[in-house]
C-alpha cells in the first residue's frame, strides 16, 4: 500500500516537473489533455459532427455545401474514405480569423449573438477532432488567395504546438494550394474558375467514423442532413458526394419531402400550437415556440400499408425520431424521449410525432449542450407546453393509435366472407359434447323469431333483395353457422352482447370498449389468445340464451356492471403493467431482424 502511494506521488512529481520545464503558466486548460477530452465531447455520430461545418457554412451565407470523400493512392476500390472535406461557397475568412476559428471558443459569434446556430465557438475544432487526428481549414475572401491552417493531434502530442510558456498555440494561417483531389471536386461542382470565395474543412487521419464505407456514408449522411436541415434546404443546397440532399420530414407532412408517397397512407396533421414565452418578471416577450403534430396510421411504415410485413423506407426515419423533436431556429437538435415527464416512449409511439421549434433567444429554457447534441427542457418550459395542450394532444394521439391498431389487426385477420372463424367452428364441434340441451320457452322462441325477422328485413334493405330472398339467405346462414361473431362500435356500451337469431348464437364484441383495444386485440394479443377469448364469450353468451327469462335479465344487468368495472381495471392495468412496452420491444426486435439485410 505504501509503495503504491509512493509510486503515485512520484508520478505526480514527474508530471509537475514536465509542466515546469515547458514553462507552463497554469492557465485553466492543460493543452494536450484538453484536446484529448474534446475528442470525446459526445457527438452522436459522424453526421452530427459534420453538422457543425454545415452550420458554419450557412452562417457564412453559403448557397451550396458539398460533403465529399477523399482516397489515398493505395485505395483502388474507393470503398472506404480516408479523408472527408466539407466545401462551401460562403464569404470565407481572413487569415487572422482562420487562426481564431480553429481555437476552442475562437468564433466571432461567441458574444451573445443568437441569430442562427453558433454560440460558443467550439463547433469546428470539436467536431473535427472527434472524427480524425488531423484537420485543415482552407479559406479565401473575394479577391484574396487561399490560406490554410492545420491542427494535427500527433504533432500536439510530440510537443510541436507548444509555446515557451507551455501553452498550446494554433499556428498562423499561411498561403496554400488546395489538395489536388479537392480542386477536382470544386471544378466538378463550380466549374474551371473554382471558388472565388469560400471555405474547405478537410478531415484526415480518420479513426472514429461511425460509418466506414462510402456506400453507408452516402446513405446515412443524406438521410441525416435531410432530417436535420429539412427547413433550410429551400435556402441552401447540401450535397453528399455530388448527390443533392432532399428534405426528410419526420412528421411526413411535407409533400415535397422524401418518403411522402411510400404507400397509399398519409400523415394526418393536427392544428399547430404557437406559444409566446415571456420574461417572468417584466412580462416582455422573449421568443416563440412553434409546435407541430402529425398522426401516422397503422401500416404507415409497411410496404403495402397493412399492419406487419415488410417495412418501407419510412420505417428508419420513424424509429430514429421516436420522441419529441426539438428544433432551434428550424434546425433539428435532439429527439427527447428519456427525459419527457409525460411519456415513457415505446416503439408503438413511432406513429405520432410532435415537433417543437424554438427561437434561439429561448436557449436558457432548453439548455443546449456545447456540442448541440442534447437539450434539457426547463421545468417552466414543460409547464408552458402542458398548459398549451401538448400533453393532452400526446395522450389523444397515443390512444388513437392504440385503438386504430387494434381494429386494423382484427380486420386483417378476419376470414374471407362465408369462411368460419376458428372459435365458431370449435363451438359448433362442441355441440355433440353437450350433456344438457335447454329447450327454449315459448317466450324465448318468440324473441328469437323476432330477431330472425329483424335480420331478414335488415338484409333486404342492405342488399336490395326481396324479403323472400333475404329470408332464404339468413336461414341458410343460421343453419350453416350456429355460432357467429361480429363487431360493433358503441362508446359507453357493454364489452360484448348476445343475440339469439332463431337457433343461432350471435356474439357481438364492442370495439369501443377497452376490452377490445387493450386485451382482445391489444399489443400482446395473438390469434390464439383472441380465439380463446371468443370461446369464453361464446360460452357465456350461450348460457345467457339458454337461461330462463328471469336469469336473462340478470345477465343483461350484470353485463353492464361487468363492463363498467372492466373499463376501470383495464385503464389501471395500462398504467401499471409493462406488457405493452414488452410487446413493443418484441415487435421492434422482429422488425430489426426483418430489416437487417436492408440496412446493412
Amino acid at each position: 500500500m505504501l509503495r503504491a502511494a509512493n509510486d503515485t506521488v512520484e508520478r505526480q512529481n514527474e508530471y509537475v516537473r514536465k509542466l515546469n520545464e515547458q514553462g507552463f503558466d497554469y492557465g485553466l486548460v492543460v493543452g494536450e489533455a484538453f484536446v484529448r477530452g474534446m475528442r470525446d465531447i459526445g457527438y452522436k455520430h459522424t453526421g452530427t459532427a459534420l453538422d457543425e461545418d454545415i452550420d458554419n457554412a450557412i452562417e457564412a451565407g453559403a448557397e451550396n455545401v458539398h460533403v465529399v470523400f477523399g482516397y489515398g493512392k493505395d485505395n483502388g476500390s474507393e470503398s472506404k474514405p480516408q479523408m472527408i472535406a466539407v466545401i462551401d461557397d460562403g464569404h470565407g475568412m481572413s487569415p487572422g480569423m482562420m487562426r481564431a476559428a480553429v481555437l476552442w471558443g475562437g468564433g466571432h459569434r461567441t458574444d451573445g449573438n443568437r441569430e442562427l446556430f453558433g454560440r460558443y465557438g467550439f463547433g469546428l475544432p470539436s467536431s473535427s477532432v472527434s472524427q480524425g487526428r488531423r484537420f485543415e481549414v482552407y479559406s479565401r475572401l473575394t479577391g484574396g488567395d487561399w490560406h490554410m491552417v492545420a491542427i494535427d493531434l500527433d504533432d500536439i502530442k510530440s510537443g510541436n504546438f507548444y509555446k515557451e510558456n507551455g501553452r498550446l498555440a494554433a499556428p498562423p494561417a499561411t498561403p496554400a494550394k488546395l489538395p489536388r483531389w479537392v480542386e477536382k471536386e470544386i471544378e466538378q461542382h463550380y466549374g474551371k474558375a473554382g471558388l472565388t470565395h469560400g471555405t474547405v474543412v478537410l478531415l484526415s487521419k480518420l479513426d472514429n467514423l461511425t460509418w466506414k464505407t462510402t456506400k453507408t456514408l452516402n446513405r446515412e449522411l443524406s438521410e441525416h442532413f435531410g432530417v436535420t436541415y429539412r427547413k433550410w434546404l429551400r435556402r441552401v443546397n447540401i450535397y453528399v458526394n455530388g448527390i443533392k440532399v432532399e428534405p426528410v420530414d419526420p412528421l411526413f407532412l411535407d409533400p415535397t419531402a422524401r418518403f411522402h408517397e411510400e404507400n397509399d397512407l398519409r400523415a394526418v396533421p393536427l392544428p399547430d400550437t404557437d406559444i409566446e414565452v415571456k420574461d417572468k418578471e417584466s412580462g416582455k416577450a422573449l421568443g416563440l415556440v412553434k409546435v407541430r403534430y402529425s398522426y401516422l396510421p397503422p401500416g404507415f411504415q409497411n410496404v403495402d400499408g397493412r399492419v406487419g410485413g415488410s417495412r418501407n423506407a419510412r420505417f428508419n426515419v420513424m424509429k430514429e425520431n421516436n420522441g419529441l423533436l426539438i428544433l432551434r431556429a428550424g434546425r433539428q437538435i435532439d429527439v427527447v424521449s428519456a427525459k419527457c415527464p409525460w411519456v415513457t416512449f415505446v416503439n408503438y409511439d413511432r406513429n405520432w410525432k410532435v415537433e417543437i421549434d424554438f427561437d434561439p433567444n429561448l436557449d436558457e429554457e432548453f439548455s443546449i449542450t456545447t456540442s448541440k447534441q442534447q437539450v434539457v427542457l426547463s421545468d417552466r418550459m414543460w409547464t408552458l407546453l402542458e398548459q398549451a395542450g401538448v400533453h393532452r394532444a400526446i395522450d389523444n394521439l397515443r390512444k388513437r393509435y392504440t385503438d386504430e391498431l387494434a381494429v386494423a389487426k382484427e380486420k386483417q385477420e378476419q376470414p374471407e366472407e362465408n369462411e368460419p372463424r376458428t372459435s365458431e367452428e370449435v363451438m359448433a364441434d362442441s355441440e355433440k359434447y353437450k350433456t344438457k340441451k335447454a329447450e327454449p320457452s315459448p317466450e324465448q322462441k318468440q324473441d328469437r323469431e323476432k330477431e330472425f325477422k329483424r335480420k331478414v328485413k335488415e338484409r333486404a334493405e342492405k342488399t336490395g333483395k326481396s324479403e323472400e330472398e333475404a329470408e332464404r339467405d339468413v336461414e341458410a346462414e343460421v343453419t350453416s353457422m350456429p355460432y357467429k361473431l361480429s363487431f360493433e362500435n358503441i362508446p359507453g356500451g357493454s364489452f360484448y352482447r348476445v343475440e339469439g337469431i332463431a337457433s343461432q348464437v350471435h356474439l357481438i364484441i364492442n370495439q369501443a370498449h377497452p376490452f377490445f383495444t387493450s386485451l382482445y386485440a391489444g399489443p400482446d394479443s395473438t390469434p390464439r389468445s383472441r380465439a380463446g377469448l371468443e370461446l369464453l364469450l361464446f360460452v357465456l353468451a350461450e348460457c345467457e340464451l339458454d337461461a330462463s327469462l328471469e336469469r336473462q335479465l340478470f345477465y343483461e344487468s350484470e353485463r353492464r356492471e361487468w363492463s363498467q368495472r372492466f373499463n376501470t381495471v383495464l385503464k389501471l392495468l395500462e398504467k401499471k403493467d409493462p406488457t405493452a412496452d414488452e410487446a413493443s420491444a418484441r415487435a421492434e426486435r422482429a422488425e430489426v431482424e426483418e430489416n437487417a439485410a436492408a440496412v446493412a
